[in-house]
């Protein structure tokens, strides 16, 4: 079933990747570990801070059940310590996900403490777009860790995730953050007035 979706409109078109540019991105990386990055970022819309702090003990494995245990920042409510404070968020992941990632931390043989992903933010930047650029993107100076996060929210929109479950998915504390994230091409809008 499919929830309508109140859009925010935005001055700017922020950018984002396709599942199809996700899929050529990931592929093009020559490195494992750049290889789950990619994927990580596309299947959980992580942000690359977030990303790149995982541990191989966040990751939580129920049966075939598998979660991330992610370190989000979140703002104190209290108006006297207004600063940051992180805070562990359990994050459901696909299966396909979990399975690399349990079979990465045990081929590695990662220590709970080590990271998955454990080179720098500006490092991942930079492969990253080479990554994009050696799959033909198009777009490929304008991809960013950043753009998967759009394409997380712009994909699970499309498939009709409700807006209030997908701003929980993207840890957004207000809806209207998830809402700017989406915004709906032509054909969106076409697919709209057909049903």
């Amino acid at each position: 079933m499919s929830y309508p979706l109140t859009i925010i409109p935005s001055l700017k078109r922020k950018p984002h990747v396709t599942e199809d540019e996700a899929k050529c991105i990931w592929m093009q990386a020559k490195k494992h570990h750049v290889y789950l990055l990619i994927k990580t970022l596309w299947f959980t819309g992580l942000r690359i801070s977030e990303a790149i702090s995982l541990t191989a003990s966040s990751l939580e494995i129920a049966g075939n059940l598998y979660s991330l245990w992610v370190q989000s920042e979140k703002k104190r409510r209290n108006k006297k310590h207004p600063e940051r404070v992180l805070k562990p968020d359990k994050l459901p992941i696909p299966e396909e996900l979990g399975m690399e990632l349990s079979r990465y931390i045990t081929n590695m043989k990662l220590k709970p403490k080590l990271r998955l992903f454990p080179s720098s933010r500006s490092t991942y930047w930079r492969q990253i777009r080479a990554c994009a650029k050696k799959a033909g993107i198009p777009q490929w100076p304008d991809i960013h860790p950043h753009s998967f996060r759009h394409g997380f929210v712009y994909y699970k929109a499309q498939k009709g995730v409700h807006p209030y479950v997908l701003s929980k998915l993207a840890r957004h504390e207000d809806i209207r953050t998830t809402l700017g994230y989406y915004e709906p091409t032509e054909a969106d809008l076409r697919q709209a007035m057909e049903l």
